[in-house]
């Protein structure tokens, strides 16, 4: 395994991406980390986020199209849905890793037809695979190669390697 990036550089990236929500999102936003994978990214981003003075509803949704295996099987399953009405709301989708775009550009999909007013995404990590959705993030903390499998900080090889403080690539 090798480190792509560190603790420091995360907190770093993540106070960075605080600052730029705060700016963006009206002070009742919803945020919502898809999980599993997102879950410690998401508690470090809303620390950031309530260091500046935010204090955004979160609810979670859980999607899966990997199954255990180390690439996406294409289909995306909603796992757990959201508990809250979305109609109205600034949603922010927060995930791990923008890969193939299918669960993300699913998820933004699902809070659109709720009628939420706006739909944004934070990705932790966004890999230079071609996308096979067309789907963007609008705010990225890192970038990553297109063979990179990656672990750590939230990110697993099936189930494993979650709890690493780094974000690395096997």
């Amino acid at each position: 395994m090798r480190t792509l990036y560190s603790e420091a550089e995360i907190k770093a990236r993540i106070d960075a991406i605080a600052n730029e929500i705060i700016h963006d999102l009206p002070s009742n936003f919803l945020l919502a980390p898809v999980l599993t994978g997102a879950f410690i990214f998401a508690a470090d981003l809303i620390r950031a986020l309530s260091e500046r003075g935010a204090d955004p509803l979160v609810d979670f949704v859980q999607l899966s199209s990997y199954g255990g295996a180390r690439a996406s099987s294409g289909v995306v399953r909603l796992l757990k849905d959201f508990s809250v009405d979305l109609t109205g709301r600034s949603v922010l989708l927060v995930d791990d890793v923008l890969d193939t775009g299918r669960s993300l550009h699913f998820a933004k999909r699902m809070v659109e037809e709720r009628g939420a007013a706006e739909a944004k995404i934070c990705v932790l990590v966004r890999k230079d695979t071609g996308h096979s959705e067309d789907i963007e993030a609008d705010y990225v903390g890192f970038e990553a190669g297109a063979d990179d499998f990656l672990v750590g900080y939230g990110m697993d090889d099936d189930g494993g390697k979650r709890g690493l403080g780094f974000i690395g690539a096997v």
